[in-house]
């Protein structure tokens, strides 16, 4: 008990009640609960968007294919539309059931655990990144690129000085063209 405790038993304790009353335990614990689903979530989301972001560097760069986005515009996109909704994250409301789960084991439940990251990563990072080569490959080929012809032609098409890369339809585009798409 934090008012009558001694500076011993303060200090020995995991847990000091400042006002003495039971029932700041339970408001502790609740917080506490809602603290840690809270970071959960949180990490989850951020970690979720690593992998849509690195894959199309990693394969445009093996494949030489042309880069969709550039990585400030990357950077730019972390910091603005990534950041607020994991902030937002940590405060959401508890979940209804916080308090009838059983108490978590340190060992087993950790923060990030292989589950976690095997969901983010694995499964849901991979559909995004899916996704996101889908909608490439779909609008360079509304342009005339079809996948087969973007393969090998990334220093063509980031090359100012040269003014006739052709497209899968022989098409001549100019450099400031190619920036465009």
């Amino acid at each position: 008990m934090g008012i009558a405790g001694s500076d011993v038993s303060k200090q020995a304790a995991d847990m000091i009640l400042l006002d003495d009353n039971f029932a700041s335990i339970v408001t502790g614990v609740e917080e506490g609960r809602i603290i840690f689903d809270n970071l959960k979530k949180s990490i989850a989301y951020t970690l979720t968007s690593n992998i849509p972001e690195i894959t199309p560097f990693l394969v445009f760069i093996l494949a030489d294919v042309p880069l969709p986005l550039g990585t400030i515009t990357i950077l730019c996109i972390d910091l603005g539309t990534d950041m607020i909704p994991a902030i937002s994250l940590a405060y959401e409301e508890a979940e209804s059931d916080i308090m009838k789960r059983l108490p978590r084991d340190p060992m087993r439940d950790k923060l990030v655990n292989e589950r976690l990251i095997s969901m983010a990563y694995g499964q849901i990072g991979m559909i995004q990144a899916a996704g996101g080569f889908f909608v490439y490959f779909v609008i360079m080929a509304e342009n005339g690129f079809w996948p087969r012809r973007l393969l090998g032609i990334r220093k063509e098409w980031d090359s100012e000085a040269i003014n006739d890369l052709a497209d899968s339809y022989g098409q001549e585009w100019v450099s400031i063209a190619t920036s465009l798409i």
